[in-house]
């Protein structure tokens, strides 16, 4: 049998989710590390716990622990249910901790802070699985990277773009709320150009608009009596209405992208019409 080479074995190599979070737990809650004067060592989590006022999250929470335990984030070192989602949510958790405490903040003075490559090894680890970091206000949270959801997010309004890429966070799954709630604002943000995109392509606006208004996610269309009414929706799972919205995202997202390409073609014509000059 021949041996695989170095890169082979790279190239080949599966991401073992538990291994990568056993790696960053132990940085966080294990591994040791010294202050400025090498007087003491310390772990992340208790340096993250030893300047929790800094952190702009906190709420009203006066201590890590208090936080913790409001906010219910426990992490084992072995979990005995543990899938990508506790490992995502591990790693928003610890990375924003860490972020805030980065030693370029100047509102610490310690020197040898580990939190700046605690952080790098977070985002290794998320960009091994496919996933990318997003920003919200104070926090960063991790999405999965959709080529079609990261292009949108660059051509709407800022106040729209982090909706474009919440929409695909592990917490959403489920959430029928929370996703009608996208929806719902994405669609409100097509509405001025349904007649351009229209023009474009009638069969998509004609499409992603009936969904917009049928599925419950701009009129109330679940409740008998209702002038929305449509029965059909009412009687749908919540699987089967879930995966209707995500079909309508995907919709969306085209529309958005089929109207950003509008002034492409036209750069795209007069050059073809150039080239018979």
């Amino acid at each position: 049998m021949k041996r695989k080479n170095l890169e082979q074995i790279l190239k080949e190599e599966k991401v073992d989710l538990k291994r990568e979070y056993e790696r960053l737990y132990h940085l966080f809650y294990t591994e040791k590390y010294p202050d400025a004067q090498a007087r003491y060592y310390f772990t992340l989590r208790e340096f993250c716990a030893g300047n929790f006022m800094q952190i702009p999250f906190r709420g009203t929470c006066l201590s890590l622990d208090d936080f913790e335990e409001s906010k219910n984030l426990y992490f084992e070192r072995h979990p005995r249910k543990f899938n990508l989602n506790y490992l995502l949510l591990f790693c928003e958790y610890s990375y924003n901790l860490a972020w805030w405490l980065y030693p370029e903040n100047p509102s610490l003075n310690h020197i040898g802070v580990p939190s700046q490559e605690y952080v790098k090894q977070v985002l290794l680890v998320v960009e091994k699985i496919g996933y990318t970091k997003v920003n919200q206000g104070n926090i960063e949270i991790f999405v999965p990277k959709d080529p079609a959801a990261m292009a949108v997010s660059e051509i709407v309004e800022d106040d729209v773009s982090y909706r474009v890429l919440e929409y695909n966070h592990y917490s959403l799954k489920g959430d029928i709320v929370r996703k009608r709630d996208v929806l719902r604002i994405l669609a409100d943000k097509l509405e001025p150009q349904r007649k351009q995109l229209k023009g474009i392509n009638s069969k998509l606006e004609d499409d992603v608009f009936a969904l917009f208004n049928n599925l419950n996610i701009r009129h109330n269309n679940c409740m008998e009596g209702d002038k929305n009414y449509k029965e059909i929706v009412a009687k749908m799972t919540q699987d089967e209405l879930e995966g209707w919205y995500d079909e309508t995202y995907q919709m969306c997202l085209l529309a958005f992208l089929e109207l950003d390409n509008v002034e492409r073609t036209k750069k795209v014509a007069e050059l073809k019409a150039s080239f018979e000059k």
